[in-house]
């Protein structure tokens, strides 16, 4: 029918991931088992990969056939394009460490609750 032709005629969008070495498989074998649509690429630099994924998908979707655990152990971050992916790059150089970042917004957060009288 019809209908079933415009549905097989469906945009695919990149999306670059980024993590800590053997992260690759481990995202491959999620991503297969949960069935999700995608189509993987290859390996842009060391540790950059691409997929696409159904247009109509979300990157949240995405995210949550890798799982949270896969993402946070191998600390998988995630563009949707490559201008995106080389300023995180030169932007990482000069600014705080992740673990400073979070330290100094969870002081911000206590003296914000503080002076609340929380």
């Amino acid at each position: 029918s019809n209908q079933n032709m415009e549905r097989k005629s469906m945009g695919w969008v990149t999306v670059y991931i980024k993590g800590k070495s053997g992260c690759e498989s481990e995202v491959l074998k999620n991503l297969e088992q949960s069935g999700f649509n995608f189509m993987p690429g290859s390996s842009v630099e060391r540790g950059l990969t691409l997929y696409w994924i159904n247009e109509s998908d979300s990157l949240r979707a995405f995210k949550k056939a890798i799982g949270s655990k896969t993402i946070f152990k191998y600390r998988i971050r995630f563009y949707t394009n490559v201008e995106d992916f080389i300023e995180s790059k030169h932007n990482a150089t000069p600014a705080p460490s992740q673990g400073q970042e979070r330290a100094s917004a969870l002081k911000d957060l206590e003296s914000w609750y503080a002076t609340k009288n929380l």
